[in-house]
Formats: C-alpha cells, sequence, structure tokens
C-alpha cells in the first residue's frame, strides 16, 4: 500500500481526521477534501489541518491528480466525484479499516475492543504506556481533552516508540481485519449488531491476535470466549489484586491496588472496569503499578464522556455519549450515586440515533433508563434523529416513551414524556429543574448534540435567574 501522498474523502470525519493525521504525523504528504468544510462549517478543523501541512480541496474531484490511493470510509457512495476520479486515473482505493489494518501491522499493536468502553480504554492504555516511558502511538475514534488541550484534535499520536494503541470496532465488522499483538475484549452487548452476529466477529478477533488476549472476566459473553492462555481483569480488581479503599466520586474516583494509590479524573463504577482493563494491559507489558497510576492519573477523559456542562441555580449540568443500553443505565447510575447519600433528582434527555437502532435496541434502552431511575425521575425524548437516506420511520420516540411510563405505571404517565423537537425538550426541562436536580444529556451521531448541551444550560441559567 503506497501511502506516501494519500487523500482522504470526508477528512472532518473522527475515523479518518486520527488516520489523517496520523499520517501527517509521520511526514507523509496529505491531502483530503470534507463537504462539511465545502459548506464553511468547522472552520476551526480547517484552520488545523493546514496548520499541520494537510492540502485541503474541494470534494469535486480536483485533488486527486497526483495521489497515491484515495482513502474512503462506508459513508462515500460511489457517486462521489472522487470515487470516480480515482477510478477514471487508475488510483488505488482503500477503505479507513483497511489503512488503519495497514498501519497496525507496521506496529507492536494493542486493538481495544467490545461494545462498550473502546474509546475511554484506549486513551487510557495509551497514558499508561506513556507514563511507562514506551512513547505509543494512538489511534482513536474520539477525542482526547489532555490532547485537545494541547491544541491537538485529540484522536491521534504518532510516537517514537513500536507500540500503537487503536480501537477495534464491531459494528463494521472491522475488528476482524486486525491481528494484532495484543487484543482486548472488554464486553459484548447489543448495540448495532445482535449477540449471535456478534460472537463469531469476536471470536475471529480473539483467534487473530497473535500475542496475549485480555477478557473482562465479569461480562458472561466474554467469558465464554476465554480461553485457557488467556488473561482477565475484573471490575474490582486484576492480577496484582482488588480495589480497596475505594470512594467514588461526582467527577472522578479513588482507590489502592497492590499498595498503589489510584486517581481517576472520570466517574462511575464502569470507568473503575475501564481502568482495570488498562492496569492490566501495562501490567502485561512490565510497567510499573506507580507508572501506571501516573498514567491513570494523566488522563482526563474524552470528548462529550460524561462532561460537566455547568450549575445553575444549583441545578448541574451533564452531556454524555451515552446511546445503548449499558451506557444510558451506566451514566445514570453514576449521576444517581450522590456522595452525600442524599436522594437525587434526574431530569434525563436521550436522543435516539437513527430509526434502525431503535427498532434493534429501543425496549432494552428504555429498561436501562427505567433501572437506573425511579419515579420521581423524568425521562425525555424528542423525536429520532435523522441522517438522510432510506429509513424505516415506523417506530418513533413516542414509542419509546410509552414503553418507559408501562415501565413505571406508578407515576401515572409522568415518567417518561414525548416532546417532537430539542427546543420544546429545552424548554420543559428548563421550566421543571428545580435546586438540587441533575439534568442528563446523552446520545451520539448527532452533531448538534454538543451545542444542545450548552443550549439546555443557558436555558435552565436563564429559568433559575
Amino acid at each position: 500500500m503506497n501511502l506516501s501522498r494519500p487523500f482522504f474523502s470526508g477528512i472532518a470525519g473522527t475515523g479518518m481526521s486520527a488516520l489523517a493525521q496520523y499520517l501527517a504525523f509521520q511526514g507523509e504528504k496529505v491531502s483530503g477534501s470534507d463537504r462539511s468544510l465545502d459548506r464553511g462549517a468547522e472552520t476551526g478543523k480547517r484552520a488545523y489541518f493546514e496548520g499541520i501541512g494537510v492540502r485541503l480541496t474541494p470534494q469535486d474531484g480536483s485533488g486527486i491528480d497526483g495521489c497515491s490511493c484515495l482513502i474512503v470510509s462506508t459513508a462515500i457512495e460511489s457517486t462521489n466525484p472522487e470515487v470516480q476520479r480515482a477510478q477514471a486515473l487508475g488510483v488505488a482505493i482503500v477503505h479507513r479499516s483497511d489503512l488503519l489494518a495497514e498501519l497496525a501491522r507496521r506496529k507492536r499493536t494493542i486493538a481495544i475492543s467490545g461494545t462498550s468502553g473502546k474509546s475511554t480504554v484506549t486513551g487510557m492504555v495509551w497514558n499508561v504506556l506513556k507514563a511507562g516511558g514506551l512513547e505509543p502511538s494512538l489511534i482513536t475514534g474520539a477525542n482526547l481533552n489532555s490532547l485537545m488541550h494541547e491544541g491537538l484534535l485529540g484522536n491521534a499520536v504518532a510516537g517514537m516508540g513500536e507500540w500503537l494503541a487503536i480501537e477495534a470496532d464491531e459494528s463494521d465488522g472491522s475488528l476482524i481485519k486486525y491481528s494484532p499483538e495484543m487484543g482486548v475484549i472488554l464486553n459484548v452487548e447489543k448495540d448495532h449488531k445482535e449477540i449471535e452476529e456478534l460472537i463469531p466477529l469476536f471470536e475471529r478477533f480473539r483467534d487473530q491476535t497473535t500475542g496475549r488476549v485480555i477478557l473482562n472476566g465479569d461480562d458472561w459473553h466474554c467469558e465464554a470466549l476465554r480461553r485457557p492462555q488467556d488473561a482477565v481483569f475484573h471490575s474490582a480488581g486484576m492480577a496484582d489484586g482488588n480495589v480497596v479503599n475505594l470512594r467514588l466520586g461526582d467527577w472522578g474516583s479513588e482507590f489502592k491496588l497492590g499498595g498503589t494509590g489510584f486517581l481517576l479524573h472520570v466517574p462511575g463504577r464502569h470507568n473503575l472496569t475501564n481502568a482495570m482493563a488498562a492496569l492490566a494491559i501495562g501490567r502485561e507489558l512490565g510497567i510499573s503499578l506507580a507508572d501506571c497510576a501516573r498514567g491513570l492519573d494523566a488522563y482526563r477523559g474524552v470528548e462529550r464522556r460524561h462532561v460537566r456542562i455547568g450549575e445553575a441555580g444549583r441545578v448541574t449540568v451533564v452531556d454524555d455519549f451515552a446511546h445503548n443500553p449499558s451506557k444510558v443505565k451506566a451514566c445514570l447510575q453514576t449521576v444517581k450515586a450522590a456522595m452525600d447519600g442524599a436522594p437525587r433528582r434526574i431530569l434525563a434527555i436521550f436522543h435516539p440515533h437513527g430509526f434502525a437502532p431503535m427498532k434493534l435496541m429501543g425496549a432494552d434502552l428504555v429498561q436501562g433508563a427505567a433501572d437506573a431511575l425511579d419515579g420521581k425521575d423524568v425521562l425525555f425524548f424528542p423525536e429520532i434523529y435523522y441522517a438522510g437516506g432510506t429509513a424505516d420511520k415506523s417506530i418513533s420516540s413516542a414509542d419509546l416513551a410509552r414503553m418507559a411510563n408501562a415501565l413505571k405505571p406508578a407515576s401515572g404517565g409522568k415518567f417518561a414524556r414525548f416532546l417532537p423537537t430539542k427546543d420544546e425538550v429545552i424548554a420543559a426541562v428548563a421550566a421543571e429543574a428545580k435546586p438540587g436536580d441533575w439534568v442528563v444529556s446523552m446520545g451520539a451521531r448527532d452533531p448538534s448534540l454538543g451545542d444542545f448541551a450548552t443550549r439546555l444550560f443557558e436555558a435552565i441559567k436563564a429559568s433559575r435567574g
């Protein structure tokens, strides 16, 4: 694969931007285009790419001439002018996942898979390896806050060492393209696919890993995938011992393991499990517990994962990427577990991210939210996000609200509320919020959700004076 002059069609996307940066950091002559940039959106991203030497062109096919290959994602259609120009010129067309597989072959790679937690654990692992002096590289699907603070996009680093940490994604089946030296399986849950479809993918990923596989011993499906030679971690420990002196806070956690103190700057028991995965990987590579602790202390989360937007009139607003049943449940349980043990009411908003996902897992998602919340809480649903294209629209957020209310009959239908637009949700939540409440906005895919959380906070601030 000739990567000397790659061209990325759709370069502004999270997965594509990580690969483009990684190659640019390695000195390759990278170029690309994106419809969002052509529309004048994401001006900061345009300036960033140009600042690291990436040449940007309109998405009209004009940038393909002289390129060694065209990199595309599944979102790029065959009618795209750059695809058509590449075909006319005989330029190789490479899928994003095939490029990542090629880059993984060139390094000693740790591939982190699982339905939930991949971005978090990949970021934690990169920090642990960095603290251990291994100068690792990183290609991930979400932006690390610490790297963004340094002026980077946050989803790619080209380190001088021999190790590379990547995410292996099961949603598009691409995880079977990798043969990493170390493979990690965090969990196997229904999200983009049914469990029956996922198991063979994870089995193949496990079998293609050339070295050690590390699995979550608390996940039933992971335990079924475990072989005698594989290593495990648990929610409360790993090979060095069990977690003791655990203190869960609203914005982080503290604990001891193996006589070493640890501080996490991300909250929740699910992030404790994620930290155990990262610790297990670090210890497999011979990194001391003290250096692992320094690495986890340096990890400051990833974009839109339990972000504190602000507090106004004693109402706290949180934005979170949660979008499948286990993530929604974990997010709400984290907020519900008040440090002082006092009752805490939650006003939760879930933004459904497509008609097909809601038909697949809408009932499970509603059940997860209902399990975490009680009858005093309120769950709001705007209409399902529609990104365009062919879709079976036979399900609505109104159906999700009805399912939720059926699970909390004592609320008299007041537990879940369907409001068609985001503006209506903002107005309703701002009117409902009272001192001591926590407002949690959850969802993925919709690019307006970060802005929604900010607008929601401003409305609550205005309402609370």
